[in-house]
C-alpha cells in the first residue's frame, strides 16, 4: 500500500546532569570539587534518501527519540553524548507541526539534510561552581531537556511534468513506454495507487521528470476517493499533460473529462490550473474508419483556441509519442523554473517552563498541613540540592518570586504549620 502522509512523534535527547563529587586522595584532607559535565542530548535529523518514494515505513514505526546524554562522573569525567537519530525521507517531503498544520521545513531541492530538533545541552558539574566563598559546592547544573513534537509528514513529489487523467486512459502504459519506470499495468479502474516517476530522455535535448498522478475523479478536490492524497503531488509540476481516451473505448467523453479534471485542479489550487497544458489524445489505434478524424477535430476545436495543443498518440504502438514529448519539452523551456518550496511557518522553540502551573492548597484531612504541587514545583525540586546552603537559598527565592509564599499566607498559614512539596516537609517560620 502506498503512503504519502504519516503522523509521527519525534524528540531530541535530554542533556545529562552535571555531577557532584569531590577529590578523595590519600594525604589530601580536603580535595576540591571534581564533578564532571553531563553529555549533550542527541539531535533529531531528517535526511533525504534518493531511493525512497513513499512514506510506507512510518506506518509501522511512529516514535523517533534521540538518545539522552549521560550524566557526568567523578574526577571531571564528561558524560557521553546521546546518539543522534537520522530519519530518512523521500525528496519532496514536507514536515508540518501536527496541531497547527504549519510547515516546519520542506525537504526538497537543496535541502537534503536538516537538524530539526537539537539535543539539550549537558549540565555543568560542581567543579564549575567553586568560588572563594563557596569552595565545596554541593550542587550541579541539570541537563537541559530535549524538544518533543508531533509532526505530519506529507510527500509532494518533485517532477517537471504531471500526467493527469481519469482511470484506465493509458497513463501507466504511456509512462512505461517513455521512461524507465515500471508501473503496474492492467485493465482495471484504479490500478495505479501511487504516483510513478520516470525520467524522459530525448535525443538532442535535456530530459525531464514526469509523474503519473493516479486517476482523478470528480470531487477529488473535496477529498472524494483519494483525491487530496493524489492532488498534492501535482503542486510542484510546471507543465500538465492531460491524457484522455480519444476513442471513448469505455464510453467516456474526453472533452468532458478534461473540463472535470481542470475544475478539480482549480478547486484544489487555482494557481495549478494556470500552468501550461497539453492534451495527449490516446488510444488512436482503437479507432475504425473516419471516426478518428471526427473525434480529434472536436478536441482541437474545443481546446486549441485557448492555446492547448492536442496530440493524437498511441501509448501501445508509440505513434505520435515523440512529437508530444518534444512539444512538452518546449513548454518546459518556455516556463520559468520557479521551484515550488513551501516556506517555513512554524518556529521550534526551546522548552519554557516559566508558565507551568502549580497549586497551593490547605489539607482537608490534616490540620496545619499545606500542600504545594504541580509540574513546575516537581521540576524545580528535581534540580535543586536542598541539602546545601546555596541550594536552599535558591529554593526560598523560588517560593517567593513565584508567589507561593503569598498564596500560603492568604490561606492562613501560621508559625509551626507544615508545607509539603512532594517528598519534602518544611516547618513554617514567620
Amino acid at each position: 500500500m502506498f503512503a504519502d502522509r504519516a503522523r509521527i512523534r519525534i524528540r531530541s535527547g535530554r542533556g545529562g546532569d552535571g555531577h557532584v563529587s569531590f577529590r578523595r586522595e590519600k594525604y589530601v584532607a580536603n580535595g576540591g570539587p571534581d564533578g564532571g559535565d553531563g553529555g549533550r542530548g542527541g539531535d533529531l535529523i531528517f535526511e533525504v534518501e534518493p531511493g525512497l518514494n513513499t512514506l510506507n515505513e512510518f506506518r509501522h514505526k511512529r516514535k523517533y527519540f534521540a538518545g539522552d546524554g549521560e550524566p557526568g562522573g567523578k574526577r571531571r569525567c564528561h558524560g557521553a553524548d546521546g546518539e543522534d537519530v537520522i530519519i530518512k525521507v523521500p525528496a519532496g517531503t514536507i514536515i508540518r507541526e501536527a496541531e497547527s498544520g504549519q510547515v516546519i521545513t520542506d525537504m526538497s531541492y537543496e535541502n537534503k539534510r536538516e537538524i530539526l530538533l537539537k539535543g539539550g545541552n549537558g549540565g555543568k558539574g560542581n567543579q564549575h561552581f567553586a568560588t572563594p566563598t563557596m569552595q565545596v559546592p554541593k550542587y550541579a547544573q541539570p541537563g537541559k531537556p530535549g524538544v518533543e513534537l508531533e509532526v505530519i509528514l506529507e510527500l509532494k513529489v518533485i517532477a517537471d511534468v504531471g500526467l493527469v487523467g481519469f482511470p484506465n486512459v493509458g497513463k501507466s502504459t504511456f509512462l512505461s513506454r517513455v521512461t524507465n519506470a515500471q508501473p503496474k499495468i492492467a485493465n482495471y479502474h484504479f490500478t495505479t495507487l501511487n504516483p510513478n516517476l520516470g525520467v524522459v530522455d530525448l535525443n538532442g535535448a535535456d530530459g525531464f521528470v514526469i509523474a503519473d498522478i493516479p486517476g482523478l475523479i470528480e470531487g477529488a478536490s473535496e477529498g472524494i476517493g483519494l483525491g487530496h492524497e493524489f492532488l498534492r503531488h501535482i503542486e510542484r509540476t510546471r507543465v500538465i499533460v492531460h491524457m484522455v481516451d480519444a476513442a471513448s473505448t469505455e464510453g467516456r467523453n474526453p472533452i468532458e473529462d478534461i473540463h472535470v479534471i481542470n475544475k478539480e485542479l482549480e478547486a484544489y489550487n487555482p494557481e495549478i490550473a494556470t500552468r501550461p497544458q497539453v492534451i495527449a489524445a490516446n488510444k488512436i489505434d482503437c479507432f475504425y474508419g473516419d471516426d478518428k478524424e471526427a473525434a480529434l477535430s472536436l478536441l482541437k476545436e474545443e481546446f486549441e483556441p485557448d492555446g492547448i495543443r492536442v496530440f493524437p498518440i498511441s501509448a501501445v504502438t508509440g505513434e505520435g509519442v515523440k512529437e508530444l514529448l518534444y512539444y512538452t519539452k518546449s513548454l518546459l523551456d518556455e516556463t520559468e523554473d520557479d521551484k515550488v518550496v513551501f516556506e517555513k511557518e512554524y518556529m521550534i522553540k526551546e522548552p519554557d517552563f516559566s508558565n507551568e502551573p502549580f497549586t497551593v492548597s490547605k489539607s482537608e484531612e490534616e490540620d496545619g498541613l499545606y500542600i504545594v504541587e504541580g509540574p513546575r514545583i516537581e521540576r524545580m525540586l528535581g534540580y535543586t540540592n536542598l541539602d546545601s546552603e546555596k541550594g536552599f537559598e535558591f529554593f526560598q527565592k523560588f517560593m517567593k518570586n513565584n508567589g507561593i509564599i503569598d498564596e500560603l499566607e492568604k490561606l492562613g498559614i501560621e508559625e509551626g504549620d507544615t508545607v509539603k512539596l512532594y517528598g519534602w516537609h518544611f516547618e513554617w517560620i514567620s
